[in-house]
C-alpha cells in the first residue's frame, strides 16, 4: 500500500483520534464515527481483527509510512530484545522526520519528510537528505546554512500549535541547533495507540 496522501480528516474521523503527525490542528471529533453521507448508520462491535488493524493504521497514518515501510520497522522490532511494540515507537520517534515535526520546524510530518529530502536540515552540521535516518541520542539537528526555509523554521517553532518539545529534545542555547538528549521515552510519544494490539496483529500474519 503506498503512502496515504488522500483527504486527511477523513482518516482521522475514521480511526477516531487526533494523528498529530498527519494533520496540523486538532480535528473536530464531535461526531464519533467515520465519513459518510449516511452518517453514523448502524455499526457493530469491531471484531479483534479489526480492533488491531485500526490500531496499526493509527501508527502508519501518524508517522506518514507505506505498509511496507512499516513492516521492516516492525520485523526489526521483533529481532531487538525487549518490548517490541516500545521498540517499534522509539524508533519511528526516532526517525529525522519525526525529530524535525518534535522540534517544531514543520508543522506535520509530512512538511517535515519534504525539508529532509531537500537538504533543509542537518545533522551534527553535515546536511543529511534521508527522513527515515535514524538520530541518535547526543546528535545535533540544525538548519543548513544555505536554507532558503530559515524564516518558515522560525516562524514553525514559535506557532502556538505546536505539541510542546519533548523531554529528549534540549534547545541549545544561543543556537538554532536541537539537541537529542536520550532515546525517547513512552510518555513523549504523541499518538494515542495500543503498540500490544499492532504487536499481535503482526504476530498473527
Amino acid at each position: 500500500m503506498a503512502r496515504y496522501r488522500g483527504p486527511r480528516l477523513k482518516i482521522i474521523r475514521r480511526l477516531g483520534t487526533p494523528l498529530p503527525g498527519l494533520m496540523r490542528t486538532d480535528p473536530d471529533l464531535r461526531r464519533p464515527y467515520g465519513p459518510g453521507q449516511h452518517g453514523p448508520g448502524r455499526r457493530g462491535k469491531l471484531s479483534g481483527y479489526a480492533q488491531r488493524l485500526r490500531e496499526k493504521q493509527k501508527l502508519r497514518f501518524h508517522y506518514g509510512l507505506s505498509e511496507k515501510q512499516l513492516q521492516r520497522y516492525v520485523a526489526k522490532a521483533f529481532r531487538t530484545k525487549g518490548n517490541p511494540g516500545l521498540t517499534l515507537l522509539t524508533a519511528l520517534e526516532g526517525r529525522l522526520d519525526s525529530v524535525i515535526f518534535r522540534a517544531g520546524f514543520a508543522p506535520t510530518i509530512s512538511a517535515a519528510r519534504q525539508m529532509a529530502r531537500h537538504g533543509h536540515v542537518t545533522i551534527n552540521s553535515k546536511r543529511v537528505d534521508i527522513p527515515s535516518y535514524a538520530v541518535k541520542p547526543g546528535e545535533l539537528l540544525g538548519i543548513h546554512e544555505s536554507s532558503k526555509m530559515k524564516e518558515a523554521i522560525a516562524a514553525n517553532r514559535q506557532d502556538p500549535n505546536n505539541l510542546a518539545i519533548p523531554a529528549y529534545l534540549a534547545p541549545v542555547e544561543g543556537t538554532n541547533d536541537i539537541k537529542v538528549a536520550m532515546t525517547p521515552a513512552r510518555e513523549d510519544i504523541p499518538v494515542i495507540v495500543n503498540e500490544q494490539m499492532i504487536v499481535e496483529y503482526y504476530s498473527g500474519k
